[in-house]
């Protein structure tokens, strides 16, 4: 498993909340299926990077989709948990990676 990187940065009660697998260039943002952030990937479809556009610091829960990947976050008095699934073509999970972030 890559190591991630978990920036949220609040202005007033909520905000933008990013999650990194990857330190070098991210290249163009992919909007995700629902339209409340956007994805980073390789020129090979790995998945680099998502931002969530607005968070709520003391309770949320979203997810972002995108062809092949699904990431959900969860946040509970400012912390930040999450999870990411590598989708097949049917939309069924073949890995799923979670971890916890301060």
């Amino acid at each position: 498993m890559k190591k991630n990187k978990v920036s949220f940065r609040v202005i007033g009660d909520s905000g933008p909340l990013s999650i990194s697998w990857f330190d070098g260039p991210k290249g163009d943002a992919v909007e995700a299926k629902n339209g409340i952030g956007v994805g980073f990937f390789s020129t090979t479809g790995e998945l680099l990077m998502v931002e969530f556009d607005d968070v709520d610091e003391d309770k949320d829960q979203q997810h972002l989709e995108f062809d092949r990947h699904r990431v959900d976050v969860s946040v509970n008095k400012g912390k930040v948990s999450f999870s990411m699934e590598e989708l097949d073509q049917k939309k069924k999970p073949q890995k799923s990676i979670k971890k916890k972030a301060a």
